[in-house]
């Protein structure tokens, strides 16, 4: 029987052999280190062997630079081994060991029994409680089963690379069984899984309760493994060139569709597809390797049957990834905030691995604590799909219509992750509705050859949680695995100008403007119940607390705005004349009974902009205390103006109109600038300006 191994690694001679001596008494073996050149030559001599338990100082473990870090560094599944605290006289690192969550600890004077039953404590307790987790990126299959062969370990391990599952079992050392799932079983089992460099292990170690299938040293078939593999890759180096270029191919056409259905969720989809015709124009003077790139008028990317790509795939990628970032840094430039590089990021979150070995660079945007490779601990819990939800953003399907990966276009997206959704049959996911015409899409696809049909669009209506509305699904046939690309999107209703009209609806009663958007009455009692409200309940926070009201109402109408102004004028609002967004923007607000607005632009130099409000429903009923009556205005001001411009700017009123045709005054620039302006001291050039710009309009002679 083999017996159990610990390290014991203490700087101080007399107590590592005092220790060390306990432990053999016990039948453990021992490794003792008590210099770093102790640790350099067991790493050495046990290149594959694991032990058992670690006793340590304190110090050793808190310590940035000491054996016991060398130790962890030699292997990854190091950190996963129990640590027992050897400690020194005193109570006190007794108790820093409990913080630390270490539960075993033995003492001066080191009694033999107490250092054997703490150790074997730990060791039973680890064996019990915890699996070992890793990538094989830090530690490969190899090397893997090597250290289970020279620790004569039992067990089982289960392998995750890409969408492939792999388990073997071990007994002694020696592999018994193995299998892939739904493939192969038995050695040839593990000649594959050999040849697994990327993916995750998860390996239990204890008692085997599976029937041998055969027996065999993990030596003996990585060496028939390694030669397989050899052969294999010396007889399709060809064959390997064409499955870089297919899977270049295929990434660029998830990245493409990705890229533009999300897009489409803030612009009108012809208008994202003539941006990136017009940057694929540049690049292909650069070279006609883009060509071949089919844009769907549904917003749907595919390849040209049979086009051939000129040049290598890396040239190819290369293209393609400047195609894209140089799209979103335009579409920045229209629609702030939006398409920032973080943002493109997030979207390629499941494929940046794929991409950077491909050659598609310049998405990753680093994180705080990213750590490539890391150990992975465990996995977070699987949530259920909720029935009514849709996962709006780009799904990569595999042969069997399973997720093989998904990409949301936010970070919770109708309450569904990329844990959730990957691995689970596409339509389980989907509403009764989107499941019908999806599953009928897609059989017209599968039913059709490539060459005559590689994609479908359609739309339909739907219920995603308490929300109706249109949907649109594109469906693209990957170029590699015999699955689709799929992408998932709402679609905004641009049927209808947004027109101040109000119109009735005969049956329901219920009022609605020409965008077909719901308006409820409020009337004069309503604004003096909410305003006795806010000032009971929210104190002197109320003003505060109703601008922040006014900024998220202000955004949301700049966004809808958009939708029209898209429709009606091939363009965004901030690609628009800055005077003539802006009267657009003063028009659309008599529907909401919130007045209009004129914009003096004259005092940009100065840094702010003048808004004058006409006929505003809050003064003589919201407290005109100082900041004026109108907070919600401001708050509305100061969201589509930082909507034009993509600087965030702050409003503040600093004149409230006291007669109906009088105007409420208002001024916009940052935050900084308006704190300024509104406690600027008499004789100051703030307030001199402030002065002119009341006196200018007729409003008063002083803020």
């Amino acid at each position: 029987m083999k017996r159990d191994l610990a390290y014991v690694v203490h700087s101080d001679l007399v107590i590592a052999r005092r220790v060390s001596e306990a432990l053999r008494q016990s039948d453990f073996e021992v490794a003792s280190m008590t210099t770093l050149e102790d640790a350099e030559f067991v790493i050495r001599e046990r290149q594959f062997d694991l032990p058992d338990a670690i006793l340590t100082p304190l110090r050793d473990m808190e310590s940035g630079d000491s054996i016991l870090i060398r130790l962890l560094e030699s292997n990854p599944l190091m950190e996963q081994i129990p640590l027992v605290v050897i400690a020194s006289a005193g109570a006190e690192e007794r108790r820093r060991a409990l913080r630390l969550g270490l539960l075993g600890v033995v003492a001066p004077p080191y009694d033999d029994e107490e250092v054997t039953l703490t150790t074997k404590l730990a060791i039973d307790k680890h064996r019990h409680d915890q699996a070992l987790f890793g990538t094989m990126s830090q530690l490969s299959v190899a090397d893997l089963l090597q250290t289970a062969e020279v620790g004569r370990r039992s067990g089982a391990v289960s392998f995750q690379h890409e969408n492939e599952r792999g388990r073997l079992w071990l007994q002694d050392g020696q592999v018994i069984g193995a299998e892939i799932q739904g493939g192969l079983e038995g050695k040839e089992a593990v000649y594959e899984i050999a040849t697994w460099e990327t993916g995750t292990f998860e390996a239990d170690f204890g008692s085997v309760d599976v029937e041998p299938k055969f027996c065999m040293s993990p030596s003996e078939l990585l060496l028939e493994a390694m030669r397989r593999l050899d052969e294999r890759r010396a007889a399709s180096k060809e064959d390997t060139e064409t499955i870089v270029l297919l899977q270049t191919l295929d990434t660029a056409l998830t990245m493409l569709n990705t890229v533009v259905s999300y897009a489409s969720n803030h612009m009108e989809v012809n208008l994202v597809l003539e941006r990136l015709e017009t940057i694929r124009d540049e690049l292909v003077r650069e070279s006609g390797q883009l060509g071949g790139i089919r844009l769907g008028s549904a917003g749907e990317i595919t390849l040209e049957p049979g086009w051939d790509l000129h040049g290598g795939p890396e040239d190819f990628a290369g293209f393609v990834s400047t195609w894209i970032l140089r799209f979103f840094s335009r579409m920045e430039e229209a629609l702030a905030w939006r398409f920032t590089k973080k943002r493109l990021a997030e979207l390629f979150t499941p494929w940046q691995d794929r991409m950077e070995r491909l050659g598609f660079v310049g998405f990753r945007e680093p994180r705080d604590g990213d750590s490539a490779g890391e150990t992975q601990t465990g996995s977070r819990t699987r949530q259920p799909v909720v029935r009514g939800s849709l996962p709006e953003g780009c799904l990569l399907l595999d042969g069997d219509l399973r997720v093989e990966s998904y990409a949301p276009y936010g970070l919770r997206v109708n309450h569904l992750d990329s844990e959730t959704v990957t691995g689970r049959l596409f339509l389980s996911l989907l509403t009764d509705e989107a499941a019908a015409v999806a599953e009928v899409v897609l059989k017209s696809l599968a039913r059709m050859p490539i060459e005559d049909r590689s994609s479908a669009s359609t739309e339909f209506e739907a219920w995603s949680g308490h929300h109706g509305g249109m949907w649109r699904i594109n469906l693209v046939r990957r170029v590699v695995d015999g699955g689709f690309i799929v992408t998932l999107a709402r679609l905004r209703d641009l049927s209808e100008s947004l027109a101040p009209v109000l119109e009735r609806d005969p049956l329901s009663g219920a009022l609605r403007d020409a965008g077909h958007g719901r308006v409820v009455l409020a009337n004069e009692d309503f604004l003096d119940a909410f305003e006795s409200v806010f000032t009971k309940h929210m104190g002197f926070r109320h003003h505060e607390l109703l601008r922040e009201l006014g900024r998220k109402w202000g955004i949301r109408h700049a966004f809808r705005l958009e939708q029209h102004v898209q429709r009606e004028y091939g363009k965004t609002l901030r690609e628009m004349e800055t005077q003539m967004a802006l009267e657009l923007l003063s028009s659309s607000l008599g529907v909401l009974g919130l007045g209009s607005f004129d914009a003096d632009l004259s005092r940009r130099d100065a840094g702010i902009i003048v808004i004058l409000h006409r006929d505003s429903p809050f003064p003589g009923h919201f407290v005109a205390v100082s900041g004026g009556a109108c907070p919600i205005l401001s708050g509305f001001h100061s969201a589509v103006l930082t909507y034009l411009s993509g600087r965030t700017l702050a409003a503040r009123e600093i004149s409230c109109a006291s007669e109906p045709r009088e105007s409420c005054v208002f001024i916009v620039a940052t935050e900084e600038r308006v704190s300024k302006l509104t406690i600027a001291v008499p004789g100051t050039p703030d307030h001199e300006l402030v002065t002119s710009i009341l006196a200018s309009g007729g409003y008063g002679a002083s803020p």
